[in-house]
């Protein structure tokens, strides 16, 4: 079989086809082990030769990944991103994730159970009676970007203390989330 146009004579099954990344690595993919597809003509079919290809190992990661992921360490199985263990390439969830990166250890029971009952307890609405961390005096907030003190001293979580900061007088209950809202970017 001959190459592309400009090769001719030259070996088809000696090439390697390599790419190079965003962050100039170069990565090679593998030799296609059948027969490379050509046209009438006998030249090369670049969309077939890649298909042909990837689709086998695109079809053994599916098989693999059918089953639930969940995190090596916590056992957690939803989170924003999916992280792995440098050591053993296990999954890790987001927290786990960025708690072994930042401090090279994993992350304590005590900090994975807190989050576990701290998600249970938004889900039911019901609230924490043990917590022992700060809370808002106005709103009874216990999340928060920044804390903030009133003029009396008085600790406000961020919204209460922006709002009273602003305009003078206490937040509205009424406008009370059990979430951080990000700031929305409005485009003209």
């Amino acid at each position: 079989m001959t190459g592309p146009p400009g090769f001719e004579g030259s070996d088809v099954s000696s090439y390697t086809y390599s790419h190079t990344s965003s962050y100039n690595s170069p990565i090679s993919l593998p030799r296609p082990s059948s027969p490379v597809p050509s046209d009438s003509s006998g030249r090369l079919s670049p969309i077939s030769v890649f298909s042909a290809s990837a689709s086998s190992s695109r079809r053994s990661s599916i098989d693999s990944s059918s089953s639930v992921k969940s995190c090596s360490h916590c056992a957690a199985t939803t989170t924003p991103l999916w992280r792995r263990s440098p050591a053993t390439r296990q999954p890790l969830c987001n927290a786990c994730g960025l708690y072994l990166q930042q401090r090279h250890k994993l992350r304590p029971l005590a900090l994975i159970v807190a989050d576990q009952e701290e998600d249970l307890a938004h889900l039911t609405g019901a609230p924490l009676d043990d917590f022992d961390g700060p809370e808002c005096s106005h709103c009874h907030a216990r999340k928060t970007s920044v804390w903030r003190r009133s003029k009396t001293g008085a600790k406000l979580c961020n919204a209460c203390g922006v709002y009273a900061r602003l305009r003078g007088r206490d937040r509205p209950l009424t406008l009370r989330r059990n979430s951080i809202r990000p700031r929305c970017k409005h485009t003209k």
